[in-house]
């Protein structure tokens, strides 16, 4: 499994290459346009074929079968032109046209919805019965909230009385009839008009304030409240979120800006000038949130135990802000001891106050947190389901982790709380397997277990798990932990769309800079100025072994201030992984970048940084990845700067900064390099073919093809991999990888109710491995896939190598209902006895048999062969048929599947249509 916060990366990189995947099609087939209609400039043509090679790879990477399958055509049709550099015909320019064309139906990925205040304001509905009377009656805008409900009671007896008609006017109203007489309200109240002001957001019902107190009143609370004492403060009504905030201020510049810029955001800023206006209008309403400003911060304490017992009376949590002139231990403290939720201290920009009020009220006014149980214990999550819901909070038990997966896709919680040890699956494993979904990799996961070994603690929380609570817990503290977890998620996952700069180091959050350098990569006018300098802190992790967490992050929070000072306006700096940094510059040129890296590893190294008291020092090595490079993914270009600082590192002294240099991958060490990588990244590419019946229309199969893209976008095909892979000991891997990415492909379709059987090659070191049935026996299961989905196969001469290891894999993978495949099957003397001691699924034919006039040459030793299969319920699959001539003639010898060009080439996109596919 990646680690947590590498893994969290590549989902980033994921959603900037998804939202801005559209513009750069378009890009795309623009710049395809212009040189298939005006002059075919060999350069630029070249310039655009290595942009498509990118980009379809990319897409591949990310699950875009669509998009990566319409330009891998287009780039093998631009390929041989630009290989033997010659011009296209107007057949061809007319083909290139048509698949550019093809790229505007690629199905863009939907834009996330990014929620506002506006989306919290509830409109206040109509009940049936409400009938408009015309009045003659305009008070002033909000006059009426300055009013308890025994006065609004008394205003409206003594201006309206019983219910009657009324003369014609010009502003409508509205007048409630026929709710049943509240208990302990005056019937006057029930029949109370409702005052509106027209043209403005002026309101009152005062039926429906109390029928909503009237509703409050009957809910059963597990301990009521204890009374408050005789403040004057009148009980106010239940919230409807509107909103709507109190300030208390003066009149100085930042009060009038912070109210200006909440009122362009949606909210209803009440300005109340005295405290005691600010109990009288807590008294009859209560708001959304409370501001207290810095002028009345020595008020603090008082105003703090009047706002504690209006929170008594109010559903809901209040929100207390309070801004300060001093930033000390003892005005944080004081602020605290009041009851302060958030403590903001000046001086602070108007506008960035304003997105702090945002997060704060967003975060209160959402829905409530929805939180997913997994315990085989069904006592147990009965038990944690009692108790969060009693906390307000929307809940749903797992009693069967297998369903986990399934449940999560229908109920998106804000947290998981699992279970540590469970039958079939260990909560570790499905924490591991719930990381892999891009769009839960931010979802606390917290374990609740018995267990006691702090060693097992740390694996689950290494796992991918947020915090560990220990059996048996008291409600509160559970409530407490749970609360605080969903509640930070999403405070964070609103910052991050908010507010894309820390405003105390002066860093963008990284998923801020990975967009940003999404959009640049995509820009069609995109210069060769610019690039991306990745920067690794060498010493910070022997001061976070040595000083532990709590000093070490001050120490990085101090080098990222560091490094953002150096930066111009349209740079962006960020914190990219535990100990490294990322900046994006746009528009200087190479020179200047270069100039830049070392000015950084100086001033780093010459910085004078405190840690538990003492002074510590650090250098950095710097990888620079240039524009210039025609990289065309944001992954690749860090990809890209992180090796070329790699290679700083291994370099001398002086070799602190390194420019990052695309050289094509060979079967040398760089291959293997490049595997390794792609292991580590999930960057390997499949490509799929059809595997199709001769005879009827048969199931949806394809034969898996395994491909890697060089850094400098050139195609490696799957027989140079698997030689490297062997060389170094990485094949076994490979073949993991392979297995599990199908699995995940399988899924998918399962979801779309479109099945699949995929067939995918192993090699004989997988046979080796005693880890591999056992690891494939729990991936089918956690992921509910029929084991028949997926075939396994072995070249015969692998299998004749290594017969004792083959014949052991192929009884265990039976005995789980996988499929087996004999690939490279020959038909010889040894080849037919083997069939009597393996039971196989398939035979897929050796090249000899479907290559041409072959076919005829040994028709009769191919139909023995097909017989001898067929007689032991095996099926034959032919391979590499090119012409409809060569499926005609193994269809009349028998053969029951054909693959190859002549059905259809190999692509990243399931979408052949086997329905018609039957000769």
């Amino acid at each position: 499994m990646l680690p947590k916060d590498e893994s969290q990366q590549n989902a980033e990189l994921r959603q900037a290459f998804l939202k801005h995947l559209p513009r750069r099609l378009e890009a795309v087939r623009k710049r395809g346009y212009r040189v298939c209609r005006g002059v075919w400039d060999v350069n630029t043509v070249t310039l655009l074929y290595q942009d498509i090679q990118g980009l379809a790879g990319a897409a591949g990477r990310y699950g875009l079968v669509d998009a990566s399958e319409a330009l891998f055509q287009i780039e093998q049709l631009l390929e041989p032109l630009i290989r033997e550099l010659r011009m296209p015909g107007a057949d061809l320019k007319a083909a290139i046209e048509n698949r550019l064309e093809a790229l505007a139906t690629t199905a863009e990925p939907e834009t996330p919805k990014i929620r506002t205040a506006r989306d919290f304001i509830v409109p206040m509905p109509e009940r049936p019965g409400q009938v408009h009377v015309p009045v003659g009656l305009n008070p002033p805008e909000e006059y009426w909230r300055r009013f308890s409900h025994r006065d609004v009671a008394m205003l409206t007896s003594e201006t309206h009385g019983a219910p009657r008609a009324a003369p014609a006017a010009t502003t409508p109203q509205t007048w409630s009839h026929g709710d049943p007489e509240p208990q302990g309200l005056p019937p006057i109240i029930e029949e109370a008009p409702r005052l509106v002001n027209a043209g403005s957001v002026f309101a009152l019902d005062v039926a429906d304030a109390a029928e909503r107190t009237r509703l409050e009143q009957s809910r059963v609370e597990p301990e009521p409240a204890a009374p408050a004492p005789d403040d004057g403060a009148e009980k106010p009504a239940p919230r409807a979120r509107t909103g709507r905030i109190f300030y208390l201020a003066d009149i100085a510049p930042f009060a009038r800006e912070l109210t200006q810029g909440l009122g362009q955001l949606g909210y209803a800023v009440e300005r109340l000038e005295s405290p005691e206006e600010l109990k009288e209008m807590l008294g009859s309403l209560a708001p959304d949130l409370i501001l207290i400003d810095a002028a009345f911060f020595d008020q603090i304490e008082h105003l703090g135990e009047f706002v504690k017992r209006v929170r008594q009376r109010v559903p809901g949590k209040l929100p207390l802000v309070a801004f300060a002139e001093h930033n000390d231990l003892g005005a944080r403290l004081k602020a605290m001891r009041a009851g302060v939720d958030s403590f903001l201290p000046l001086p602070l920009p108007a506008h960035e106050a304003s997105i702090r009020v945002r997060e704060l009220v967003e975060t209160e006014a959402g829905d409530p947190f929805r939180v997913m149980i997994v315990e085989d214990d069904r006592s147990q999550a009965m038990f944690a389901e009692s108790v969060l819901r009693k906390a307000g909070m929307e809940t749903l038990a797992v009693t069967d982790a297998l369903d986990t997966l399934e449940k999560l896709e229908q109920f998106r919680p804000d947290l998981i709380l699992m279970d540590l040890y469970m039958p079939n699956i260990s909560g570790m494993e499905l924490t591991s397997i719930i990381r892999e979904r891009d769009q839960f990799i931010n979802t606390p996961i917290v374990f609740l277990s018995g267990e006691q070994d702090s060693e097992k603690h740390f694996e689950a929380l290494s796992a991918g798990g947020d915090d560990f609570l220990a059996k048996p817990i008291r409600p509160k503290f559970l409530i407490s932990a749970v609360n605080n977890r969903a509640r930070r998620a999403r405070q964070l996952a609103r910052k991050r769309v908010l507010d894309p700069k820390d405003s105390s180091t002066g860093l963008f959050h990284r998923t801020f800079v990975i967009d940003r350098l999404n959009d640049l990569l995509g820009a069609e006018d995109r210069g060769r100025q610019g690039g991306v300098l990745f920067i690794e802190i060498e010493g910070a992790q022997s001061i976070r072994e040595q000083y532990g967490l709590a000093a070490y992050e001050p120490v990085m929070r101090e080098l990222g201030a560091n490094i953002a000072s150096v930066t111009r306006p349209d740079e962006y700096a960020a914190r990219y992984g535990d100990s490294s940094f990322l900046l994006l510059s746009p528009a200087r040129e190479a020179p200047e970048l270069e100039a830049l890296a070392h000015e950084l590893s100086q001033r780093i190294a010459d910085q004078e940084l405190e840690a538990e008291q003492l002074r510590v020092s650090v250098s950095a090595r710097i990888g620079i990845a240039l524009f210039s490079a025609h990289i065309a993914d944001a992954a690749d270009m860090l990809n890209a700067a992180e090796r070329a600082c790699s290679r700083a590192r291994q370099g001398k002294e002086e070799a602190a900064v390194l420019v990052y240099q695309p050289e094509p991958v060979t079967a040398g060490s760089g291959l293997v390099e490049a595997i390794a990588r792609a292991l580590e990244t999930d960057g390997f590419q499949l490509l799929f073919q059809p595997i199709v019946s001769l005879h009827s229309t048969g199931e949806e199969q394809y034969e898996v093809l395994l491909r890697l893209r060089g850094s400098a976008g050139e195609i490696i095909g799957a027989p140079e991999v698997i030689a490297a892979a062997r060389g170094a000991g990485l094949l076994a891997a490979v073949d993991r990888w392979c297995v599990a990415k199908c699995l995940r492909v399988i899924e998918e379709r399962k979801r779309q109710g479109r099945p699949v059987r995929l067939f995918v090659n192993q090699s004989v070191e997988s046979t080796r491995d005693e880890e591999r049935v056992p690891w494939l026996r729990q991936l089918l299961d956690t992921r509910r896939i029929a084991p028949e989905s997926i075939a396994l196969e072995l070249k015969l001469s692998d299998v004749l190598a290594s017969m004792s290891e083959a014949l052991s894999f192929f009884n265990e993978v039976r005995e789980l209902g996988v499929r087996i495949v004999i690939d490279e099957y020959d038909g010889g003397l040894t080849a037919l006895q083997l069939l009597g001691v393996i039971a196989t699924d398939y035979l897929k034919l050796a090249d000899k048999y479907t290559r041409g006039s072959n076919i005829n040459a040994h028709a009769d030793e191919l139909r023995t062969l097909v017989r001898a299969a067929h007689d032991g319920g095996r099926y034959v699959i032919a391979p590499k048929v090119e012409t409809a001539q060569s499926a005609a003639a193994l269809w009349t010898m028998g053969v029951d599947l054909i693959q190859g060009n002549f059905v259809q080439q190999p692509g990243t996109e399931l979408g052949f249509d086997f329905s018609a596919s039957a000769l």
